[in-house]
């Protein structure tokens, strides 16, 4: 899978996954910082219906990376060591494994047959299922109706989730939207200025 960043190892909710970032083991190196940054987006392949034909392209989830999580075992392990963590990678290199990067994503819609959408997915991913980055079309594509026009129907959804991350998020959206969609930077404009104003006033009320 081009562009794979890691795979899925547990869930929050329908929509809300949690996706282990690739180690150095699997891939000789952690994927780019950008790939996994806040606001990217991503898709998470989903799992074939056995009765249909085989597809070009595998059917995903359509997600954005909102949070991190950083695995650390040994950061509670005060006991004593016989050997330097640079002599474990050398006689005990499974020890590696044991610290992980973890990213939460959220789910904004699918992508199948009948090309993306957004909203609510019926489907769920599995556990172990890649995660891989989009490409910049991708994201154009999944922003677009069917009569080719700007379309964020999931911002709704996300102020729903009251998290306290979903505001920031959306801000990094839509500024990523803006260097995409030169064209819409007037309505961008006013929807960044909406969610700003509700992240100033909403804490306070």
């Amino acid at each position: 899978m081009t562009n794979r960043i890691g795979h899925i190892v547990n869930s929050n909710s329908h929509i809300d996954y949690v996706c282990q970032l690739a180690s150095p083991l699997e891939r000789g190196q952690r994927p780019a910082p950008d790939a996994y940054a806040f606001g990217a987006f991503v898709a998470i392949d989903l799992p074939q219906q056995p009765a249909a034909a085989p597809a070009p392209d595998v059917p995903c989830l359509i997600g954005v990376i909102y949070n991190t999580l950083l695995v650390n075992p040994s950061f509670t392990n005060l006991g004593p060591r016989l050997t330097s963590q640079s002599e474990q990678a050398v006689f005990s290199p499974d020890l590696i494994d044991e610290t992980a990067m973890l990213v939460g994503v959220l789910a904004l819609g699918w992508q199948d047959a009948a090309g993306p959408q957004q909203g609510t997915p019926r489907l769920a991913a599995e556990v172990s299922a890649d995660v891989r980055t989009l490409t910049d079309e991708e994201v154009r594509q999944f922003h677009r109706d069917a009569g080719g026009r700007l379309t964020l129907r999931y911002a709704a959804t996300l102020l729903a989730l009251n998290n306290p991350l979903v505001p920031a998020l959306l801000l990094e959206i839509i500024d990523r939207l803006g260097s995409l969609f030169p064209e819409e930077q007037a309505i961008l404009q006013v929807m960044r200025d909406n969610v700003a104003w509700k992240s100033i006033v909403r804490p306070a009320g």
